[in-house]
């Protein structure tokens, strides 16, 4: 599910019926469940990315050298790196390569998913409150307060 699939399904499910505040009520924990498993989701693509960043930073940092196994090289259908790289540019080459970037999109993207997705559970959160508001508001407009 795209970012967008998951913003137009929550503006679906954020309106609440005014004229059904009670089923609006008894909505919240299916909607909580059906958005937190979402969010753990997310956060667990964020953390395997995180990994898989490491891993591949580590890699990196042994081709950039000319240290990598024959075996790895052809594994990962890279050729031996030709250049020899001063220790203070590692960081400058390893920032700038493009499995690296890859890598680093792919976490920015989705952790801003699971922050989004973080936000819509803390909404849901409030929803009991939002709720009694609104039935507190209806009690005052009808004088039984």
């Amino acid at each position: 599910m795209s970012t967008d699939d998951i913003s137009e399904v929550w503006a679906a499910d954020a309106v609440i019926d005014e004229t059904n505040l009670g089923n609006e009520a008894k909505k919240i924990p299916q909607l909580h469940s059906k958005y937190y498993n979402m969010y753990y989701r997310e956060a667990l693509t964020v953390k395997k990315l995180k990994y898989d960043y490491k891993e591949m930073e580590y890699d990196k940092r042994e081709w950039f050298n000319g240290d990598m196994a024959e075996e790895d090289l052809r594994e990962r259908g890279w050729k031996p790196y030709q250049k020899k790289i001063m220790r203070q540019d590692m960081d400058k080459h390893i920032q700038a390569d493009k499995d690296i970037i890859r890598i680093s999109l792919k976490i920015d993207y989705h952790t801003e998913r699971a922050k989004f997705l973080e936000d819509i559970v803390k909404t849901i959160h409030g929803r009991n409150f939002i709720i009694k508001s609104m039935i507190d508001i209806m009690k005052f407009q009808a004088g039984e307060y």
